[in-house]
């Protein structure tokens, strides 16, 4: 029989983890939250009864697995206040869900409980979503060497493919995940934007950049991203980012300075995917290089 679940956190991380390993036949003992009406929510949203639904941490039933989902900065004080409040056996597993932090920072001197942390490499807009994104979706797990089996198992019961990470390497994969994510997202609003600042209808700028978005993705998927990388730089045209960085320089110092940054990161690309010469690297080189910043006021925020 597989082992009995307890949600403390019913915030989309959990209640989506939670549906999942619920519909993969694990029992759910509990399902805690500071407020009663969003544990119920979650209940009807997992499937299982809404009288597992409570505010109390110390309703914690025998249970073999404790899933914390709980944002970054209270996973301490929760994990804390938990096994204080709670008498767990030490074949107890609790596990969290940070990109950021190791499953250590759980620990409680005097308590011998297994600790995991498991990392859906995904963005969590919200509960459903995540859900339905759950099957195949990468996640890093990181741990007591006795409790990594049960995380694998866990993985593959919601679907997903696990990969063991170094718990003192989180913060710089966390970092891989937010520049992926995250940063894209606030190119994406960047290259909006400048579509707006073009004249162009804030509504269509988005559906406009999108095929090309997408095709860049694809080719990412297909080619990797040195052989998937298009436009100018690679290209070596040195006249149209000199164009680039002038545009870009009347209509704001920082968009012009963050061209720059991400045009010698893209030029470094360019030139370890073979298909850029010496001479053009160098030309962009000076271009993307000498430019310094200047008193030129910001004219979008």
């Amino acid at each position: 029989m597989k082992q009995h679940i307890a949600l403390v956190g019913p915030g989309r991380v959990g209640c989506a983890i939670t549906k999942s390993l619920y519909r993969a036949g694990y029992p759910i003992s509990a399902v805690i939250g500071r407020d009663r009406h969003k544990a119920i929510s979650a209940c009807e949203f997992i499937g299982c009864s809404t009288e597992l639904a409570s505010v109390e941490l110390t309703n914690i039933p025998a249970t073999e697995i404790i899933l914390l989902a709980v944002p970054d900065d209270q996973i301490v004080i929760s994990a804390q206040r938990l096994q204080g409040m709670n008498e767990l056996p030490e074949s107890t597993t609790l596990i969290h869900f940070s990109g950021l932090y190791p499953a250590d920072i759980m620990r409680l001197t005097g308590t011998a409980i297994r600790l995991l942390s498991l990392h859906p490499l995904l963005p969590f807009a919200d509960r459903q979503s995540a859900f339905d994104s759950l099957e195949h979706c990468p996640c890093a797990l990181e741990g007591n060497s006795s409790a990594l089996a049960l995380g694998e198992e866990l993985i593959r019961a919601i679907g997903g493919q696990s990969f063991l990470l170094d718990g003192e390497k989180k913060a710089l994969y966390h970092s891989s995940a937010c520049i992926a994510s995250n940063f894209l997202v606030t190119l994406i609003a960047w290259a909006r934007d400048l579509l707006i600042n073009c004249g162009i209808k804030s509504d269509q700028a988005i559906p406009l950049l999108m095929p090309l978005i997408q095709a860049s993705i694809e080719n990412i998927k297909t080619y990797g991203p040195e052989q998937g990388l298009t436009g100018p730089i690679v290209r070596g045209d040195v006249e149209t980012v000199s164009k680039h960085i002038e545009a870009l320089r009347k209509t704001s110092v920082n968009q012009r300075d963050t061209y720059l940054k991400l045009g010698e990161l893209t030029l470094a690309l360019a030139e370890n995917s073979g298909r850029l010469n010496a001479e053009l690297t160098q030309k962009l080189q000076t271009i993307l290089s000498q430019e310094k910043p200047d008193q030129v006021t910001d004219n979008i925020s």
